[in-house]
């Protein structure tokens, strides 16, 4: 909301939508930091003693953490209400 002024009276003017983005024409790093604190993916990894795992990566692909399986993976992106996407 913005507060405007019109024929001398105060008025709450509701923020005009966003234009939507063409993911099309995004750079690299804007495409990157998309949904950065809200998506995190998984994608095969080994974990510390040498078996295989699922590593857990911000959308930047920071590395975040390695775990047992894709389901203690889903699991704990869930836990930090952000929305897993699986990576093959």
């Amino acid at each position: 909301m913005r507060v405007t002024t019109q024929n001398g009276r105060v008025e709450l003017v509701p923020d005009q939508p966003e234009t939507p983005v063409d993911v099309h024409q995004l750079s690299e790093n804007q495409f990157r930091s998309l949904g950065l604190e809200n998506v995190a993916y998984i994608r095969p990894a080994l974990t510390e003693d040498g078996e295989e795992g699922c590593a857990i990566h911000a959308a930047d692909g920071s590395p975040l953490a390695v775990v047992d399986d894709m389901e203690t993976a889903w699991g704990i992106i869930l836990h930090h209400d952000m929305i897993p996407a699986s990576l093959q």
